[in-house]
């Protein structure tokens, strides 16, 4: 089985139960942080420019945009990811070939999970799903824990 095919098997199989008390707390306290960036930059001038834009193009209003209104999940996704990132600067960008930082996946998650009715507790799992490893370890220990020198936890 390929890394991909045995990555799909876990996704399909993983549920909020299987995540542990640690992992939840992480996932929660990344949410807060996110949201606070969010919230914190609606006024942005790239942000006014970016909701003008999906005003004009309109949508579905399938998703909640942070800060009022609906849109179509994409654009909500769009709109959301730019809030959560953009006081946050990418503030965790390592090096070539490095992952993203786990907030940029927030928004797409949220507009998805909205569009697709799901619960609090699937929307934290799939969280979880696309940060995988990143809860596991603290920013300065990632790249080391993602070449095997040093155990992901602990």
């Amino acid at each position: 089985m390929t890394s991909v095919e045995q990555l799909a098997a876990w996704v399909g199989r993983i549920s909020y139960e299987d995540l542990t008390e640690a992992v939840r707390q992480a996932l929660k306290i990344r949410i807060l942080d996110a949201l606070g960036c969010a919230i914190g930059a609606i006024d942005g001038p790239p942000i006014q420019m970016l909701r003008e834009v999906l005003e004009d193009f309109g949508g579905h209003p399938l998703s909640t945009l942070i800060g009022g209104g609906k849109t179509a999940p994409d654009r909500a996704a769009f709109y959301n990811s730019a809030l959560v990132r953009y006081l946050d600067y990418n503030d965790s960008y390592l090096a070539e070939g490095e992952t993203c930082h786990p907030s940029d996946n927030l928004g797409a998650v949220l507009a998805a999970s909205e569009y697709a009715h799901r619960s609090g507790k699937a929307f934290l799992t799939a969280l979880a799903v696309v940060l995988g490893g990143e809860l596991n370890a603290e920013l300065e220990r990632q790249t080391a824990a993602r070449k095997g020198e040093i155990p992901a936890q602990g």
